[in-house]
């Protein structure tokens, strides 16, 4: 039970900090759609606009109404479109979040209904960020960095929750925190620091 609370609360803790930190925007995102599926996209909503201009040309009676016809391939070829492009989606996404692309990409597809997807949405991973001290590429679940040590998640030394790092009190029980300290210049990202002596 405690092993289940302890799980519950490191999943609220994570969607908090997604919240605080991922700055998501419908652009950034878009983007990391493969290309080849915006290409198929498109090429799949034009052959469905000729194929409606075909089939009203050979098969229209006197009421028929062009429109008809070029809406109806549109929703025809848009939502394969759009089911491809959200996979294409999932697949990048779980990608960069240092989760099983593959194994996610199969459940979105072949789970009915989207709930894959809705599943992976809920269950995705925090976006990777760098370390404030070194630059290093971390986690967004580790507490300290692997290259630096440095405190990703500094706590209050009182009552033990969660600060940021730009705080000065404790917003729980508004004790004094340490000033945060960065480890020097060489010690950053493995880099060597030349005097200018030399």
């Amino acid at each position: 039970m405690a092993e289940e609370k302890q799980r519950v609360k490191e999943g609220v803790r994570l969607a908090r900090w997604r919240m605080a930190h991922e700055n998501i925007r419908f652009v950034d995102e878009f983007r990391i759609i493969p290309r080849w599926i915006k290409i198929l996209t498109i090429t799949l909503f034009i052959v469905g606009q000729v194929v409606a201009q075909v089939a009203y040309i050979f098969f229209r009676s006197q009421g028929d109404l062009l429109i008809a016809y070029v809406g109806i391939a549109a929703g025809a070829a848009l939502f394969p479109s759009i089911v491809l492009m959200l996979f294409g989606y999932v697949n990048r996404d779980a990608k960069r979040r240092g989760m099983n692309s593959t194994l996610w990409t199969l459940l979105a597809i072949f789970v009915p209904y989207a709930i894959g997807v809705i599943i992976y949405f809920l269950m995705r991973e925090p976006l990777p960020y760098n370390c404030p001290a070194c630059g290093a590429v971390v986690n967004a679940r580790f507490n300290f960095c692997p290259v630096c040590k440095h405190n990703l998640r500094p706590s209050c030394p009182q009552c033990k929750r969660e600060v940021r790092l730009e705080d000065k009190f404790c917003p729980y029980c508004a004790q004094e925190l340490p000033e945060v300290k960065t480890p020097p210049p060489d010690h950053r990202t493995g880099q060597t620091v030349v005097s200018s002596a030399q």
